[in-house]
Formats: C-alpha cells, sequence, structure tokens
C-alpha cells in the first residue's frame, strides 16, 4: 500500500472521529436550551407585550385627554359669556323689583324684603340666634360648619320645632300654597322657577352642570346655604338651598338647586336644620 493511501485512510478515520464527537456535542445541547429558549422568550415577549400596552395606554391616554381639552376648551368659555350677558341683564330686572326692609326687633337685624306676586318675602335668610330661648337640641340653630361667617352670609339652618315659633312679629313661616303661590308666580312671571329665584355668581356648579342660568329676575335671592344633617355633618352649600316650609301640620323642607326646580322633599327630616325664609302675615 502506497504511503499516498495510508494518509487518505488516517486523515477520512480522523475527520469520522471529529464528526461523532461534534454531533455528541449538539444532542446534549437542547436539553439546556428549552429553559434557554424559554427565558429568551419570556424576556422577549414581555418586553413586546410592554411596548404593545405601552402603545394602546398611549393612545389612550392622547385620546382621553384630547377630548376634555377639546371638551373644556368648547364648553368653557360658553358658561362665562352666558353667565355675564345674563348677570348685566338681571341686574337691570332686579333693580324694577318691589323691595322692602324688615328690622327684627328681638336684635335689630335688617332683612331686605321682596314682593312677589300678592306675598311679601324676606329676600334674606333668617339669622335670628335663637339659643338664650332653646330648649334643647330639638330646638337649636346652627351656622354651616360652625363658622359665625356662614350665618352671616347664608343665615342660620334650624331644626324644625325651632322653626316653628322663630320668625319674628309680625311674619310667619311659608305653608305649602305659599310656595306653591311662589313658584306659580315666578314662572308665569319670568318664565321659570329657578333660575329667577337664585341669587347670581353664589351657586358652583356641580359634576352634572348647571342646568338653569341663575338671574335672580324675581328679586328673592335664594343662596345655597346647605343644611345640618342629625349627625351633625353639613352638606349642600354652594349647590342646593333647603327652606323650610308646613303642610298640613307636618314641616318639610323646600329644596331649590342648580339643576331642580323648586319643590317640596318627600321626607319629614325634624332633625335636620334648614334656612328659613319668613312671609308676612
Amino acid at each position: 500500500m502506497s504511503f499516498n493511501k495510508i494518509s487518505a485512510i488516517v486523515a477520512a478515520f480522523t475527520f469520522g472521529l471529529a464528526f461523532v464527537a461534534c454531533d455528541s456535542d449538539s444532542s446534549s445541547g437542547p436539553q439546556d436550551e428549552p429553559f434557554l429558549i424559554s427565558s429568551s422568550s419570556q424576556s422577549v415577549s414581555p418586553a413586546s407585550s410592554d411596548v404593545t400596552p405601552m402603545s394602546s395606554d398611549s393612545e389612550t391616554r392622547v385620546s382621553s385627554s384630547a377630548d376634555p381639552e377639546s371638551s373644556s376648551s368648547s364648553v368653557a368659555p360658553q358658561p362665562s359669556s352666558s353667565e355675564t350677558s345674563v348677570s348685566s341683564s338681571s341686574v337691570a330686572t332686579v333693580s324694577n323689583v318691589d323691595y322692602g326692609t324688615l328690622t327684627d326687633s328681638r336684635d335689630g337685624k335688617n332683612y331686605k324684603t321682596v314682593k312677589i306676586g300678592n306675598l311679601t318675602w324676606m329676600a334674606e335668610n333668617l339669622n335670628y340666634d335663637n339659643s338664650a330661648t332653646a330648649t334643647g337640641s330639638i330646638d337649636s340653630s346652627f351656622c354651616y360648619d360652625g363658622i359665625p361667617a356662614n350665618c352671616t352670609k347664608y343665615g342660620r339652618l334650624y331644626q324644625e320645632y325651632a322653626a316653628t315659633a322663630v320668625c319674628p312679629e309680625g311674619w310667619r313661616l311659608p305653608t305649602a300654597d305659599d310656595w306653591r303661590d311662589l313658584t306659580n308666580a315666578v314662572k308665569e312671571e319670568f318664565g321659570d322657577n329657578n333660575g329667577s329665584l337664585r341669587a347670581v355668581g353664589e351657586w358652583e356648579n356641580t359634576i352634572f352642570g348647571d342646568n338653569v342660568t341663575a338671574t335672580n329676575a324675581s328679586g328673592f335671592s335664594a343662596l345655597p346655604a346647605g343644611y345640618r344633617a342629625k349627625t351633625g355633618e353639613y352638606d349642600g352649600q354652594g349647590t342646593k338651598a333647603y327652606f323650610w316650609g308646613e303642610d298640613n301640620m307636618n314641616h318639610y323642607a323646600w329644596i331649590l338647586s342648580n339643576q331642580y326646580d323648586l319643590d317640596k322633599e318627600s321626607l319629614i327630616r325634624g332633625y335636620f336644620a334648614y334656612s328659613i325664609r319668613c312671609i308676612k302675615n
């Protein structure tokens, strides 16, 4: 056998051994590979998953932030200009209202009064401190949140039994018929029994908005004084007015808000404290 043939046989045998060794290494590799692939997949897949939600969230945020901006830019200026125009026109209307004055002889406080229809009402909430004559918690009156300045601006909040006897001499608590006469009179003369009763610039918008613009065309000047619950909690200041009224020997609140017309509450809440607008006998 020649030297060249022996060299060729040795080379072929050596190449075969190398091939077997490589194949053996590759067959051991895949046992670890699923973990690596899974790990790689988990690290990459969440990343791609993270990218997708971020893109989606980003689009959502942009979309939602754009909508409020466009909404606020289109809505906000309108109430402002509307309120300005209505406010200026309501001043001229209120100047023609038949106002008067009531002096409470018990403490010397003066109140503006207004004639609406055939009745003369207080045009401000009563602010007589009845604590000197109170005989218990049911005969109490309160300042909203216990702050005296709220009594000065909004008047006091009275519980039922205090309300029945707290009006000055010659004045009384309105009846259900009185309240209905008021709402009918302002609706007939001014076209509504909400905005024409509410003081201008004192009512806050709720999350539901303000359905009617306050004009105070009637001069009634209703303020959103809120109420005090029997638990001692206060609520509604800025958005609602609650006035005591008598109906067939029972006492109810008559409620006015920036969304709903003046109307009687369906429940008797004697331990709640509400505002009072006395009416002339």
